[in-house]
């Protein structure tokens, strides 16, 4: 196990709590990577960490029931869908929707923007990654790994660089990673 690796496991006693049926539910980050695995690690590191932010904003009080929480953005990637899959079930719901060419601020990412939406019971936010999050050497090789182009050197850095940003994500308070934009008028 690399120590970035180790270090993103650390991390794990960072919980969710959101309601499933009545019951309130704790989910770990240590769930998320149980759940997707660490292939796109950083991915659900942000997804995590985007959902506590979320949660503290809308449902501060009290943990949200899953049934009542939708998901936009206009990243695809795969390691956030899953961690807020896991957490809210709004993909099985089809309460999550991603449409990478929307007008929308943020950052780009390797696809699509940094943007997010999330709603709680008809309270929602609006919310980007803060600028400089994710470097432009990230973005450039996370688009050539989608390239018949990527060498063994460029699949080692990638993975380095994806465990780097799950070990950074986690080792930050959420609304350190995120800026609340105005609602849209």
């Amino acid at each position: 196990m690399s120590d970035q690796t180790a270090a993103a496991d650390t991390s794990a006693a960072d919980t969710i709590a959101v309601v499933d049926n009545g019951t309130v539910l704790h989910i770990p980050f240590s769930a998320c990577v149980a759940y997707h695995g660490r292939t796109s690690i950083g991915g659900a590191a942000l997804g995590f960490r985007l959902l506590q932010h979320a949660f503290a904003l809308l449902s501060a009080d009290a943990p949200p029931d899953r049934a009542d929480i939708t998901f936009f953005t206009a990243f695809p990637g795969p390691g956030l869908r899953d961690a807020v899959e896991l957490v809210t079930r709004a993909v099985t719901r089809d309460a999550y929707r991603v449409d990478t060419t929307a007008d929308v601020p943020g950052p780009e990412g390797v696809v699509g923007r940094m943007y997010f939406e999330v709603e709680i019971a008809g309270r929602r936010c609006r919310l980007a990654l803060v600028e400089g999050a994710i470097g432009a050497e990230f973005i450039a090789l996370g688009r050539r790994s989608k390239t018949p182009n990527m060498t063994a050197a460029d699949h080692t850095r990638w993975t380095e660089l994806k465990e780097g940003l799950a070990t950074t994500v986690m080792a930050n308070p959420p609304a350190a990673l995120f800026v609340t934009l105005p609602a849209e008028g």
